[in-house]
């Protein structure tokens, strides 16, 4: 039993060669983290100015190099016997030099999520950087998601803003007479009776301004206004189609808001504008 145990086949002998391998690379990361320990160290003693020169002629190490080999004691020190680390992050002892390297890319608190919700000591360096990566497009994601949802309230906001001032309008125009000939004659005697009945008093149906430029100035603006509500339309479109690869349930209850929202709208705007009120004509 014990012969099969030991049996020395392709596969053991393959098994061993990793286990070695991942070791030395365990191994390359603790003396690089010690490596930075001391260059960190070398540094605060270096005069300003003549530290690259000494990398350069004491230990044949470029800046570059060295910074990084600083940036790993840093943040890993605390992981190794030492104790004199200064991370302030769980430790990472299963990391190759490789891995660890990879990681720097994220902050402290970043690398320790990371670690826990990936079997990070388990990849190879294609498949951590592929994680990373999509980690990186996730969080990318998110983030325009949550502009975009933000986007989306502010577009629903200044429809609501517009509908209200809308209906504040509507509810000061004068409310139209059930008997328009009554009215007609309360006009004639009233014509009658003013000193000067050659003009006859304005009704709704006149322009509110004199200003002959105000049709073109109200046309411009509702130019304006139309474009505002097609840009901010195509928005609010653009962030639930993004909403829907992220929170299906949340796009649906937005899309449900702008919906009802939008239908309010167009059913306002059939019976607009309402009759306006009529001028004050000073004599």
């Amino acid at each position: 039993m014990n012969d099969l145990a030991t049996e020395r086949t392709p596969p053991v002998i393959a098994a061993e060669i990793n286990m070695i391998t991942h070791q030395t690379k365990r191994i390359l990361l603790a003396s690089a983290v010690e490596i930075g320990r001391r260059l960190k160290e070398a540094k605060s003693l270096i005069k300003h100015g003549e530290w690259g020169k000494w990398l350069e002629e004491s230990v044949s190490y470029s800046q570059s190099t060295a910074s990084r080999l600083i940036k790993l004691y840093e943040e890993y020190g605390a992981s190794f016997p030492d104790g004199s680390g200064m991370s302030n992050f769980a430790p990472v002892p299963n990391l190759t030099y490789t891995q660890a390297l990879l990681l720097l890319s994220l902050s402290g608190e970043e690398r320790e999520e990371f670690l826990a919700q990936n079997d990070v000591a388990g990849m190879t360096k294609q498949e951590l950087q592929q994680a990373l990566k999509d980690r990186d497009q996730a969080k990318e994601e998110k983030e325009q998601a949550e502009q975009e949802n933000e986007v989306l309230k502010r577009g629903l906001e200044l429809i609501g803003s517009t509908l209200a001032e809308l209906k504040k309008e509507q509810a000061k125009a004068p409310v139209p007479p059930d008997h328009p000939e009554n009215v007609q004659k309360e006009d004639s005697v009233v014509a009658a009776a003013s000193p000067t009945n050659n003009t006859p008093l304005p009704t709704h149906n006149l322009p509110t301004e004199i200003d002959p430029n105000a049709a073109a100035k109200y046309v411009e603006r509702c130019d304006t206004c139309c474009k505002t509500i097609s840009t901010t339309f195509f928005e609010l479109t653009t962030a639930l189609t993004n909403l829907t690869h992220l929170d299906g349930k949340l796009k649906e209850e937005k899309r449900k808001e702008a919906q009802k929202l939008l239908e309010t709208i167009a059913e306002t705007i059939k019976e607009w504008p309402p009759a306006k009120k009529p001028l004050k004509v000073i004599r």
